[in-house]
C-alpha cells in the first residue's frame, strides 16, 4: 500500500453520482436526499461550478421564517434588485394571495442564461409551509429558474405529485454510496493505493459513507493504518481536532455557534490577532471548513459543527456567556436586532436585550416571535425593565397586535407603576408619559373620542415625535375604507368625522405625518354614503394630495377606492380600472406589497357588485380569511364583499347560517358599516327564501342603524335584492322620505352599473387562434407547459407566450379560472 499525503483532500465523484447530477438541467426541481456526511452539498456545488449556468446558493441554518426569506431575497437580488426589494417587503408568502403575488413578481425576472437556485439544508425549514411555496412556484411554470434542494430527508408525499407530473428529479442516498471499486478509485485519487481486501473492508465498515472514508483516510495518514470506531465524533476528534494547537481549538469553539461565518465575524469574536492565520490553517488541513468565494463566508460541515458544539456545551457558563455576548454584539452592529436579542438572552444579558428591542422598535417582531418575546420579558428582572421603560412600550404595542390584551393591560399597569416612582427626572418622566399616552390611544381603537383624548395629552407632553413606534407600519390595518374603521355608533358619524379631523394634526405631529390625509378620506366617504357626490370628490382630492405629498400609500389607496366608487356611480368603468391599476402601481413603486389583500378587497368589492365572479380574487370568493396577513380589524370588510358574493351565487341558506358569526365579527370594535351591510344581506337572503316578515324586520334593523347618519348607499347598491322590501316599508310609511332618497340613488346606481355591464361584460366571446385554443384547452385539462409542448411539438417558451395571450384575451389570471371558462363556454 502506498500513500501520497499531498492529495488527501482531493474530491471524488462516482460515475453514478455524476449521471444523477446531470438530470438537474432536465427538471424545474431537483431534490438531493441523503443523510449528513454523504457529500451531497459538495457534489452539487462541484457539478454546477463546472457548468456554464449562473448559480445562486442559499444555505439554511435554522427554521426561522425571516432568515429563510431574507436570504432568498438576497439571492434574487443577484438577478434583479428592485424585484428582490419588493419580495423582501412582501415577506414570506404564507397564503394563496401572497404566493400569487410572489410568483407574479418572480415571473418578471429577465433571466438570459440557465440559472440554478440551490437551497442547501432545506430540511431545516420547519414550522412554516415552505413546501407549499416551492410547489406553487414550480407548478406555475412562469419562472425560468431551476431549483435544487440538498436535504437530509423529505417525506415521500411531498414529492409524489411533482414526480408524477414530471416536475421533479429525485437523487436518493443510494446514488452517493461508494462501492468497493469506487473506494479504491477515491483513495487512489488521494495518493493511496488500496488492496481489494482493504477496499472491501472499508466498504463493509463505512457502508459507502464518504465522510467516514475521509476521516479514516486522515487517520491512516497520521497512524499508518485504519483504526475504526463506531462513533464518528471520536474519529473527528482524533483525526481532525486533536492535532490543532490550543489557540486554534479555542478559536474554533468561539466560532462554532455559527454554521458559517465571514472573516470579519471571526475576527470580531476572536478579539485578538491571529484569526486569519487560524482559518488558513484549518481550511488547509481538512475539508470540513471550506471558503465560499461568492458569499465570502466560511462554511462549516455539519458533522464538524455538531462535534464542536458538544465541546462548547460542556464549557463553563462564563465562557459561553462571553461568546454569546460577543455574537449578540456582532448582530446588533449589523442591524439584526432579533438575532442580537436571541444571543443576549443566551448570555443572560437582559440590559442589552432590551436596548436592542428599543432600537428595533418592534419592527422585527412578528406573530411567530410572540412566545419568544413574552419569554424574554417574563424572565427579565424588574430592576432592568425599570431602566428601560421605552422597551415596555414597544413590548406592549407588540402584545396588542398579538391580541394578548390581558398581558397588554398588565404591562401598561407595570409601566404606570414605574412612572409613580422617583427613578427619573421630571423632563424624562414627562416624555415617557407622552409616549405612554400615545400607546393608550392605540389600545382604545376604534373609539375616536377616547383616542383623541390620549393623542392630545401625548401632544401636550411630548416636544418631539414619539420614539417607541414604527411610523412606517400600518395605519389602516389593511382596510380600504377609513370610515369603515371608525364609524362605530349610530347617529354619531358626523361627530366621529369631526373628531378624527381634530385628532390628526396632533397625531401626525407625534408620528412624522403617519396617516396624513385619513381624515379627509373619512369625510369624503361620509358624503359619498349620503349621496353628496360633489363634496365627496372634493374631500378625496384633498386626501390624495396630502397622502401623496407625505408618502402615505395606505391612505392613497383608500382615497383611490373612494374615487373608484364615485366612478362606478358615473358609469365610468375606464376610470374605475385606472384607479385599481394605480393602486397596484402605488404598491409596487413604494414596495408595500403587504397591501395586496387591501387592493384585492377593493377589486373584489367592485366585481361583486358588478356580478363578475370570475374577476374576484379567489380567497374572497372562497371566504378564506384565515391568512395571518389579513389583520383582524379588516376582516369584517372582507365579509362585506363575501356576503354580496354569496347573494350573487344564490347561497342564501349558507349566508343565513353564518350570519351570526359575521355579525359578531362586525361587533367586536364595533364596525357599524359592516353591520349595516351584513344586516341588509340577511334581509335579502330571507326575502329570497320567502321569509318575508323576517326580511322586513331585518331591513328595518339595518335602516334604523343607518338612517340617523343618512347612510343611504349600502341600500342603493343592493337594490336588486331588496327593492320589494323597501317598497313595502315605504307603503307602511316607515321612514318614507329616507326610503325615497334611497330609491332615487338606486336608480342612478342601477343605470350606471347596467351601462358598465353592457359596454364591458356583455360582449362577443373573445376569438382565440387555433394554436391559442389548443394550448388553452390542454392547460384547462391540467397539462403542464412541458406536457403541452410535447403534445403540440412546440417549446415550453412558446407555450408560455401562447398562454399569456390567452389570459390577456380572456381577462383571466389563473388556470383554475381558465378551466372554469372552458366548462361554461365549450
Amino acid at each position: 500500500m502506498q500513500k501520497n499525503n499531498s492529495k488527501i483532500q482531493n474530491l471524488y465523484f462516482s460515475d453514478q453520482i455524476t449521471r444523477a447530477m446531470s438530470g438537474i438541467f432536465d427538471y424545474p426541481l431537483t431534490v438531493v436526499e441523503a443523510p449528513m456526511g454523504y457529500g451531497k452539498t459538495t457534489a452539487v456545488r462541484e457539478f454546477l461550478e463546472k457548468s456554464d449556468a449562473t448559480v445562486l446558493w442559499q444555505r439554511i441554518f435554522d427554521d426561522s421564517i425571516d432568515g429563510f426569506w431574507n436570504e432568498f431575497c438576497q439571492q434574487i437580488c443577484e438577478l434583479d434588485y428592485s424585484i428582490s426589494q419588493s419580495l423582501l417587503q412582501l415577506g414570506f408568502p404564507d397564503d394563496s394571495v401572497s404566493i400569487h403575488e410572489t410568483i407574479k413578481l418572480l415571473s418578471e425576472l429577465e433571466i438570459e442564461k440557465e440559472t440554478i437556485l440551490v437551497i442547501d439544508d432545506y430540511h431545516l425549514i420547519t414550522g412554516f409551509d415552505a413546501n407549499r411555496f416551492i410547489t406553487s412556484l414550480i407548478m406555475s411554470e412562469t419562472l425560468d429558474l431551476r431549483i435544487v434542494l440538498p436535504l437530509r430527508f423529505i417525506e415521500s408525499s411531498s414529492i409524489a405529485e411533482l414526480s408524477l407530473k414530471g416536475y421533479l428529479h429525485h437523487i436518493p442516498k443510494e446514488a452517493f454510496e461508494l462501492n468497493a471499486s469506487d473506494i479504491k478509485k477515491y483513495y487512489k485519487s488521494c495518493g493511496i493505493n488500496l488492496k481489494d481486501a482493504d477496499a472491501e473492508y472499508l466498504h463493509s465498515y463505512s457502508e459507502g459513507w464518504i465522510s467516514a472514508l475521509y476521516l479514516l483516510m486522515i487517520n491512516y495518514k497520521a497512524e499508518g493504518g485504519f483504526e475504526t470506531t463506531g462513533n464518528i465524533y471520536l474519529l473527528v476528534e482524533k483525526a481532525i481536532y486533536e492535532p490543532f494547537s490550543d489557540d486554534v481549538k479555542d478559536f474554533l469553539l468561539r466560532v462554532c455557534i455559527f454554521s458559517s461565518f465571514s472573516l470579519e465575524q471571526a475576527k470580531y469574536l476572536w478579539g485578538k490577532d491571529g484569526a486569519s492565520d487560524f482559518i488558513a490553517e484549518v481550511t488547509s488541513k481538512n475539508a470540513f471548513i471550506t471558503y465560499d468565494r461568492k458569499s465570502k463566508t466560511y462554511q462549516v460541515h455539519t458533522i464538524f459543527t455538531n462535534f464542536l458544539q458538544e465541546i462548547f456545551n460542556d464549557k463553563d457558563i462564563d465562557f459561553k456567556k462571553t461568546i454569546y455576548r460577543k455574537a449578540a454584539g456582532w448582530y446588533g452592529r449589523t442591524g439584526n436586532y432579533l438575532t442580537a436579542m436571541h444571543f443576549f438572552y443566551l448570555a443572560g444579558d437582559f440590559e442589552n436585550l432590551l436596548e436592542s428591542l428599543e432600537l428595533d422598535k418592534g419592527i422585527s417582531i412578528r406573530y411567530e416571535q410572540k412566545d419568544l418575546i413574552i419569554k424574554y420579558f417574563s424572565e427579565c428582572p424588574s430592576a432592568i425593565k425599570e431602566r428601560h421603560p421605552i422597551s415596555l412600550l414597544v413590548y406592549a404595542l407588540s402584545l396588542m397586535t398579538f391580541n394578548e390584551m390581558a398581558l397588554f393591560e398588565s404591562v401598561c399597569n407595570e409601566f404606570a407603576e414605574l412612572m409613580q416612582r422617583d427613578t427619573v427626572d421630571s423632563k424624562t418622566a414627562r416624555m415617557l408619559m407622552g409616549e405612554f399616552e400615545l400607546l393608550l390611544s392605540f389600545a382604545d381603537y376604534n373609539d375616536i373620542s377616547k383616542m383623541v383624548g390620549h393623542v392630545k395629552k401625548a401632544g401636550q407632553l411630548l416636544q418631539e415625535p414619539a420614539v417607541f413606534i414604527d411610523t412606517k407600519g400600518s395605519w389602516t390595518f389593511g382596510s380600504p375604507s377609513v370610515l369603515y374603521m371608525f364609524y362605530r355608533e349610530s347617529g354619531q358619524l358626523e361627530k366621529e368625522v369631526q373628531e378624527l379631523e381634530d385628532a390628526m394634526p396632533y397625531y401626525c405631529q407625534l408620528t412624522n405625518n403617519h396617516g396624513m390625509g385619513a381624515e379627509w378620506v373619512m369625510a369624503g366617504e361620509r358624503y359619498f354614503l349620503q349621496g353628496d357626490f360633489e363634496n365627496a370628490e372634493i374631500s378625496l382630492h384633498k386626501a390624495l394630495f396630502l397622502s401623496n405629498y407625505h408618502n402615505q400609500p395606505e391612505i392613497v389607496i383608500s382615497a383611490r377606492f373612494l374615487k373608484a366608487r364615485l366612478s362606478l356611480l358615473k358609469g365610468d368603468y375606464r376610470t374605475l380600472l385606472d384607479e385599481l391599476e394605480q393602486m397596484h402601481k402605488e404598491m409596487e413603486q413604494k414596495k408595500v406589497h403587504t397591501l395586496i389583500h387591501t387592493i384585492d378587497m377593493c377589486s373584489g368589492f367592485f366585481y361583486a357588485y358588478l356580478n363578475q365572479e370570475s374577476k374576484i380574487p379567489l380567497w374572497l370568493t372562497n371566504g378564506s380569511f384565515d391568512s395571518p396577513r389579513l389583520l383582524f380589524p379588516a376582516v369584517s370588510f372582507s365579509n362585506i364583499v363575501y356576503g354580496r358574493i354569496l347573494l350573487n351565487q344564490g347561497e342564501y341558506l349558507k349566508l343565513l347560517g353564518i350570519s351570526e358569526q359575521l355579525t359578531n365579527i362586525a361587533s367586536v370594535f364595533p364596525n357599524l358599516l359592516a353591520n349595516i351591510y351584513i344586516t341588509i344581506y340577511i334581509a335579502a337572503a330571507n326575502q329570497k327564501i320567502s321569509r318575508r316578515s323576517e326580511a322586513l324586520e331585518n331591513l328595518k334593523s339595518a335602516l334604523l342603524l343607518a338612517l340617523p347618519d343618512k347612510v343611504y348607499l349600502p341600500f342603493a347598491e343592493n337594490i336588486d335584492f331588496i327593492r320589494p322590501l323597501l317598497e313595502e316599508l315605504k307603503r307602511q310609511n316607515f321612514h318614507r322620505e329616507e326610503i325615497l332618497k334611497i330609491l332615487e340613488l338606486s336608480e342612478i346606481y342601477k343605470i350606471s352599473t347596467a351601462k358598465i355591464q353592457k359596454e364591458n361584460f356583455i360582449s362577443v366571446r373573445p376569438t382565440l387562434t387555433e394554436r391559442e385554443f389548443q394550448v388553452a384547452r390542454l392547460a384547462a385539462d391540467g397539462f403542464s407547459n412541458k406536457e403541452i409542448g410535447e403534445n403540440l411539438f412546440i417549446s415550453q417558451n412558446t407555450v408560455k407566450t401562447q398562454l399569456k395571450r390567452v389570459f390577456d384575451k380572456l381577462d383571466l389570471n389563473s388556470r383554475i379560472l381558465l378551466k372554469k371558462y372552458f366548462e361554461e363556454n365549450y
